[in-house]
């Protein structure tokens, strides 16, 4: 595992304390094991063979589930110490879920908490890998045999702006789309569920800024520089003015995902808190 993650045999053995020959014999017997080439070995170190990419995929996976089995041991039922890794979108942890995180390190103080943050099929590899303990992410996801799926609300979007004068005045989503629109860009998931929107009602649109972070959006949004498509509850606690529509906006489900078999105390306890009453 640690020498195709470093892809060094040096490196390898500066991370585990053991002499490279004592590494280098012991790939030599798992390969002879396996009666597979796992690297090749080259003057610019190694690389991995496709054998070896596909074994690592399994080891990987089985590697972090052995490190969640000694976080359960090394964690006690009062959580005194532990780790809690969660994928969850950096605006669902500050708008939607940060009273929910906040109680539960008041609670917990001692426990080590960590947010990371990808496109869902990242996430959802990762948690497949035992990276993460568990995602809350916006999407329609169905439990499965790998995961268990617990829609917790609804992300209700709008169109908003800095100017009041402009929100009162527009009432159809044609007068919108004349206006300069600043829009999250194309791969992230509130970008999509717009794209669909539009192309439901056969229109299209050219932004003027497509911007990655939520705190970019909110930024040239309080300039003035134009109409942005974004969560409801993000509008509302930056005190800007929704343009209301006649039309009804799509909504987005955000999910709890997680493998029911790999959970330690702390994200136990996390879940249940989420799971409390409805967010």
């Amino acid at each position: 595992y640690t020498v195709a993650k470093t892809k060094s045999f040096s490196e390898s053995s500066r991370v585990l304390h053991i002499s490279q020959p004592a590494i280098s014999k012991h790939i030599q017997n798992l390969e002879y094991e396996l009666n597979t080439l796992l690297f090749y070995r080259t003057n610019r170190g190694i690389e991995l063979t496709p054998e070896a990419t596909l074994l690592l995929s399994y080891v990987e996976k089985a590697y972090n589930y052995l490190m969640i089995g000694e976080r359960e041991l090394q964690e006690d039922k009062e959580l005194t110490k532990g780790k809690l890794t969660i994928g969850i979108y950096p605006y669902l942890s500050i708008y939607y879920l940060k009273e929910k995180i906040m109680d539960y390190m008041k609670h917990y103080p001692n426990i080590t908490l960590n947010m990371s943050y990808n496109n869902n099929q990242v996430l959802l590899e990762q948690l497949n890998k035992h990276i993460l303990d568990f995602l809350v992410i916006p999407g329609d996801f169905k439990s499965n045999k790998e995961y268990k799926v617990i829609e917790l609300f609804e992300i209700e979007y709008c169109f908003a702006s800095s100017n009041e004068s402009l929100s009162k005045t527009i009432n159809t989503l044609e007068e919108v789309l004349s206006n300069p629109l600043i829009l999250p860009t194309k791969t992230t998931k509130s970008r999509d569920t717009f794209n669909k929107y539009i192309t439901s009602k056969n229109l299209s649109v050219t932004p003027k800024m497509e911007l990655d972070t939520t705190e970019m959006l909110l930024t040239y949004i309080k300039e003035g520089l134009g109409i942005s498509f974004l969560p409801k509850k993000i509008a509302e606690q930056e005190n800007l003015f929704i343009i209301n529509l006649e039309e009804q906006l799509p909504k987005d489900k955000v999910c709890l995902i997680y493998n029911e078999d790999s959970q330690t105390n702390s994200s136990k306890e996390f879940i249940k808190l989420l799971n409390e009453e409805n967010l």
